[in-house]
């Protein structure tokens, strides 16, 4: 029996705001699209663990209170995957540090957030609609 139809990519991503209602929104090294920092389960991996971990390789920032605020599937090149979107709160925004899958980052308000060229229109969406 073929259980391919059971498997599922799930990534899961990061919504961070400053003090200035700014979202942090990260440049990919290779695409040099816009996106958010998080990625994908590992298997038998806590999904909350999982969140916290990606943010803390990609962005050096210890963060907790992950609060899921929207869904939505997602299909690229490569595959499709079911993505859960997270507000999470981060101590000290002071230490970031990008990893080295991004060549860039930003703090963006609404306004300039709906001129990036973001990897993908529903997540752009889901930006716009987490600052507005």
């Amino acid at each position: 029996m073929n259980d391919n139809h059971l498997s599922a990519h799930i990534g899961q991503y990061a919504l961070i705001k400053n003090d200035e209602n700014k979202v942090l929104i990260l440049e990919r090294q290779k695409s040099k699209t816009w996106c958010l920092p998080g990625g994908r389960l590992d298997e038998d991996e806590d999904w909350d663990i999982a969140l916290l971990r990606e943010i803390k390789e990609e962005l050096n920032l210890e963060c907790h209170s992950p609060k899921p605020i929207a869904v939505n599937i997602l299909t690229d090149a490569y595959q499709t995957k079911y993505c859960v979107f997270f507000s999470v709160i981060c101590s000290d925004i002071s230490t970031l540090k990008i990893s080295v899958e991004h060549s860039g980052s930003g703090w963006f308000g609404i306004e300039d957030a709906k001129n990036l060229n973001v990897e993908d229109d529903k997540i752009k969406k889901v930006i716009l609609d987490f600052l507005a």
